[in-house]
């Protein structure tokens, strides 16, 4: 027959006879705790005892501490050891014998050793041995110039060991150091008494302790004494007598424990059967197996209702995996499109470049031309400035690109953010001064280090300060100055120009964010350029940050950067680079794009070279095979065979081997420039030419190659 029959149908009211049977079981429990009371004030006053007993030891131990530390500081201080130390006969008469005599300091053995200020031996007391690991951290710690300790575990036990370090007043960095160490179980911390620390040490943390008073090179070890038997261990030896009582209450206890047990195990049958379905039901998944009832009101209709939840969950379920393949669908769909619009802007950089080349080449081509009626040249220097302007739309929107997937590799060395700042200033100089605007620059009179990629911060700071142009009426007034904290570099740019709306501060370094532009604005924009300084200054480890009183009160941008410590190097000054040709050179263009090639070819000319152009590769080889040329500027995107492909042929060739191959292509992200790279190009330039810079290389390639 079925236990349940003697127990009511209801959970309240099984829970109500366990609940007498329970105050029943309490009344002893009241007998018991009586016991406990007396004896806990007992075990009181032997944990106050045990407490005095700690202090007293750790007094003891303390004043051992201070009568070694005190020793080992005055011998670091004795000009006496400092002759010694630098003098062979000194070590030999005085350092060794002094040392050898100090082998005990208040009964403690102590091994002592005398170093350089590299950390290596000078002497040592007869049977000094420090291991690897300690003579490592002495030379770590000893140029802090600051006395350190640490413990350290070794197979013969812990060792406690300190450097003091060798400061003498003609010098502000150690000369030395006193290196000693003692044995932990030298020191005498007394019976059933351990001494622990805090650089490693297990211990138990709820265990009582008592500081040791340390000496102040000893103090971040945090020595303390603990009991290795807690008051309430004495206690219980002391209430031996008392045996049968505890017995007694033990056995009254487990009686208990055992009946709570196996009448919690009875009520709550039905609920570990619910708990088991459960358990079986989402452990590997939705399954179709009912909850079961039971034998109680509450069981039964709790397990109904998880029936009917799983009948829902089944819906769902299925509405999910509907939903789940929409979204899988839809996120190739996303990738597949984030994929393209890479391509996209690869090769949207490509096409605009193209046509800019011979703008600008043709451009830079009438500007050189003499006589040119000055209405030209006026033309001339807008085109290029518009082209420049094209040229670094394209760039921003190739860079956003790079930096939102991770692409962009810094170059960090060593800068002085005067020297960024004049690069920045010099760049944007010729919007400020078609704008009218008042730049003041205020710059820290002392060197301002820091870690960067210097191309890449240029770009921070021009963008921000071309953002300040861009949004100031013109004769307005832009200010950047630069100062610094102790540990950052600050770069402020501030405008009195049309301000920031409140609510377009929390989006003004999101992509292609803008603030509302006035009638008279000329200058064009995609709302690239904070989200590229955000980006490039989070990647060197700043921040940046804007400010705006609001609209037409102007804007503050300020960038914080992490700041080094000042170089002792000089900083170099680059000398101005002579823009004449060092020497008439043979140059082969190479080019599918006809006009490009030929408006180069034609500045080249104009520079004194001797050009020759072709506009696919199999052409070129084969006029390299029968001409002699000193440079080659090849294309990439060529019909028939690839620049990179032309490259390495023409390296194979006897006529190209030490010839200047120089890559002149569209494409300029950091792929392409390790793919140039790899097929022998000595240099990649991206287009439009900067004729100019193709000068000064095809020069410095004349002087390292006279003929």
């Amino acid at each position: 027959m079925r236990w349940t029959r003697w127990f009511p149908s209801s959970l309240a009211h099984r829970f109500a006879l366990v609940a007498a049977a329970l105050a029943a079981v309490a009344l002893v429990v009241t007998t018991l705790a009586s016991w406990w009371l007396i004896n806990e004030q007992h075990d009181q006053a032997l944990k106050a005892l045990t407490a005095n007993e700690r202090q007293f030891r750790a007094a003891t131990v303390g004043a051992d501490l201070n009568a070694l530390a005190s020793r080992m500081t005055e011998i670091a201080a004795s000009t006496i050891l400092a002759t010694g130390l630098v003098d062979s006969i000194g070590r030999e008469t005085y350092l060794g014998p002094f040392l050898d005599s100090i082998r005990q300091i208040n009964g403690i053995p102590v091994q002592v050793m005398f170093t350089d200020f590299q950390g290596s031996e000078i002497a040592s007391n007869s049977g000094a041995q420090f291991s690897p690991e300690q003579l490592a951290w002495l030379r770590t710690n000893l140029e802090t110039g600051h006395a350190l300790a640490r413990v350290f575990a070794s197979p013969q036990g812990n060792e406690l060991v300190a450097i003091e370090p060798l400061m003498y007043p003609r010098t502000t960095s150690p000369e030395g150091a006193v290196f000693y160490k003692v044995d932990l179980r030298h020191i005498k911390a007394g019976p059933d008494m351990r001494l622990v620390w805090d650089n490693g040490q297990a211990h138990r943390q709820d265990e009582p302790d008592t500081l040791v008073p340390s000496p102040k090179v000893f103090e971040p070890l945090h020595l303390r004494l603990q009991s290795q038997h807690s008051g309430t261990d004495a206690g219980m030896k002391l209430q031996v007598p008392y045996l049968h009582i505890w017995l007694i209450s033990l056995t009254l206890f487990s009686a208990v424990v055992l009946a709570g047990m196996l009448l919690a195990r009875l009520l709550t049958l039905d609920l570990q059967r619910l708990e088991a379905f459960a358990r079986q039901q989402f452990g590997g998944g939705l399954r179709t197996e009912r909850a079961p009832e039971g034998d109680s009101h509450e069981v039964a209709s709790l397990a109904r209702s998880i029936n009917d939840m799983l009948d829902r969950l089944h819906e769902q379920h299925a509405d999910l995996l509907s939903e789940r393949e929409k979204l899988t669908a839809l996120t190739e769909v996303l990738q597949a499109a984030d994929r393209n619009k890479d391509n996209f802007l690869a090769m949207l950089g490509h096409e605009l470049r193209n046509p800019l080349s011979p703008i600008s080449a043709g451009a830079e081509l009438l500007r050189r031309i003499p006589d040119t009626d000055p209405r030209v040249l006026r033309t001339c220097e807008m085109i290029s400035r518009q082209v420049g302007h094209m040229t670094k739309i394209i760039n921003d929107l190739l860079d956003v690109s790079r930096v939102t997937r991770g692409m962009v590799t810094l170059e960090n060395t060593e800068l002085d953010l005067a020297e960024v700042i004049s690069g920045a200033v010099e760049q944007v100089r010729p919007l400020m001064e078609a704008r009218q605007h008042r730049l003041t620059v205020t710059v820290a009179p002392e060197p301002l280090m820091v870690m960067a990629d210097r191309a890449r911060l240029i770009q921070v700071v021009s963008n921000l300060l071309a953002n300040a142009a861009n949004y100031t009426k013109p004769g307005g007034q832009v200010w950047i100055e630069v100062s610094a904290s102790p540990d950052e570099a600050v770069i402020k740019v501030q405008d009195n120009g049309a301000g920031i709306a409140p609510d377009l501060m929390p989006q003004i370094f999101d992509l292609f964010t803008q603030g509302k532009r006035a009638s008279d604005r000329r200058e064009g924009g995609l709302g690239l350029g904070l989200a590229l300084v955000k980006h490039l200054v989070a990647l060197h480890g700043g921040t940046v940050a804007a400010a705006s009183l609001g609209t037409g009160q102007g804007a503050t941008f300020t960038v914080r950067l992490p700041r080094l410590a000042t170089s002792h190097l000089a900083a170099a000054t680059a000398a101005p680079v002579a823009m004449t040709t060092a020497g008439k050179l043979r140059v082969l263009v190479v080019d599918d794009n006809v006009d490009a090639a030929h408006s180069l070819a034609q500045v080249l000319t104009l520079e004194g070279h001797s050009v020759e152009v072709c506009h696919d590769g199999p052409s070129a080889l084969a006029l390299a095979r029968t001409s002699s040329f000193d440079a080659f500027v090849l294309d990439i995107g060529l019909p028939g065979m690839a620049g990179t492909e032309l490259a390495r042929r023409l390296r194979s060739l006897p006529t190209g081997q030490d010839a200047l191959l120089i890559a002149l292509t569209g494409y300029g992200q950091l792929s392409d420039r390790q793919k140039s790279a790899e097929a022998s190009f000595d240099h990649h330039l991206v287009k439009p030419a900067d004729c100019d810079a193709l000068q000064r290389l095809l020069n410095d390639w004349a002087r390292a190659h006279p003929t």
